[in-house]
């Protein structure tokens, strides 16, 4: 049996008796042309290989110049079947025509050289479908608003999420993604990576932007939003606050890391003000009644923050009608209950509890101006309790930015 030895070529003459077969010259320089051409540089042939005539369209003069990876997508239906003039067969079994005839064609259709054709218009169809997928999913990303677009300025992270920078955006994506996440309207948010949904989210803190503005910036329905912001803000409550917020620091974890500023108060382990946020008024008149603030001079919710003397926000208490006292709320929060005795607790004039204080728990607030003039020791006593309550001022002031 004789096989064509040219890559791809599966002419055998069992399959196909009308071609011819042809030894590669005896001359050297011809023999590497033969070689080269055939694209088997390192190949080494004996008496017994051969080049079917397929090969030769333009006569064994001219070498081996037709291949199934250059002879185009499909071959000619007019392919002549005639002996080209100078092709010689070599031997008793070379007899035959020097075209490829019918058989040939259909094998040279089916030689892997035609078929890679084939797949490769198949790869470059789904390369093409698929390049335009990404032009439209691209497209779309220059439309939709995300927090890689602003993570590389810190000023513009600082102003959607109120926090430095995006490494702290993104210590705080690490939290949630730790849990499973049960979203408000008990379906799954896909369309959107978590990190855009905690900027979200924290736009809606900082910026307070509507439902259908941050719709439209993140591409989305209202109802996604409403889902996404209900959920990262319920994860957040419970991570943050209800998981590391449910106990004060120590008084003996507070002096790790006392500022200069309370080195005359070692012993302080919290400071206390109240801080008020507006809100619409409200036709019911006991409802107006309880929510009016008459140092604001209009309709408020007041909360009590707590502050460790490094100014760290340790306790927030649950919301109260404008009206009600600062005594009223310390009494009420539950912040008391987690003092020991030796504690000191510091706040403003307003905080007259020194009577409702657990045994042993001091209070320091400015002194209150009884003869007409202070003293010298209460006026040095006001300055040290000012410089500290700096602390929870400043506090207060980034919860409200």
């Amino acid at each position: 049996m004789v096989q064509c030895c040219v890559p791809f070529c599966n002419n055998r003459n069992d399959k196909n008796k009308t071609i011819s077969y042809y030894r590669f010259p005896l001359d050297e320089k011809d023999k590497k042309r033969w070689l080269k051409l055939i694209r088997r540089d390192k190949f080494t042939p004996n008496y017994n290989s051969r080049v079917c005539g397929w090969h030769f369209p333009d006569g064994k003069a001219a070498g081996p110049t037709r291949f199934a990876w250059n002879d185009g997508k499909a071959f000619p239906d007019h392919i002549s079947t005639k002996r080209k003039k100078g092709m010689v067969p070599a031997s008793v079994e070379d007899e035959g025509t020097a075209g490829p005839g019918p058989n040939h064609l259909d094998v040279a259709i089916q030689t892997p050289g035609t078929t890679s054709v084939v797949v490769l218009e198949i790869e470059n169809d789904m390369l093409r479908k698929e390049n335009d997928q990404l032009k439209r999913e691209l497209e779309k990303q220059k439309q939709t608003f995300s927090f890689s677009q602003i993570s590389s300025h810190p000023d513009k992270v600082n102003y959607y999420t109120g926090l430095p920078d995006a490494a702290t955006v993104l210590f705080l994506e690490a939290l949630p993604s730790k849990f499973d996440l049960q979203y408000h309207f008990d379906w799954n948010v896909q369309i959107m990576p978590l990190i855009d949904q905690l900027l979200l989210t924290l736009m809606k803190l900082r910026l307070n932007c509507g439902i259908l503005d941050l719709a439209t910036r993140f591409n989305c329905c209202r109802a996604t939003v409403t889902n996404i912001f209900t959920t990262i803000s319920s994860a957040l409550y419970d991570i943050l606050y209800a998981g590391m917020m449910d106990n004060i620091p120590s008084r003996v974890k507070n002096q790790t890391s006392l500022p200069d500023c309370f080195q005359p108060f070692p012993d302080c382990r919290i400071v206390l003000d109240c801080t008020e946020v507006a809100v619409s008024n409200t036709e019911r008149l006991d409802t107006q009644s309880h929510l009016y603030s008459h140092y604001k001079g209009r309709t408020t919710l007041k909360v009590l923050i707590v502050v460790a003397p490094n100014g760290v926000i340790t306790f927030a208490s649950d919301l109260y009608g404008g009206s009600t006292s600062d005594k009223v709320i310390t009494a009420d929060c539950g912040v008391l209950q987690q003092l020991q005795p030796g504690d000191m607790v510091m706040a403003d004039k307003g905080f007259t509890i020194r009577h409702i204080l657990p045994q042993g728990v001091s209070l320091n607030i400015p002194t209150f101006l009884v003869n007409g003039q202070f003293t010298v020791q209460e006026v040095n006593h006001n300055r040290l309790v000012a410089r500290v309550r700096i602390h929870v001022e400043h506090s207060i002031q980034r919860l409200n930015v």
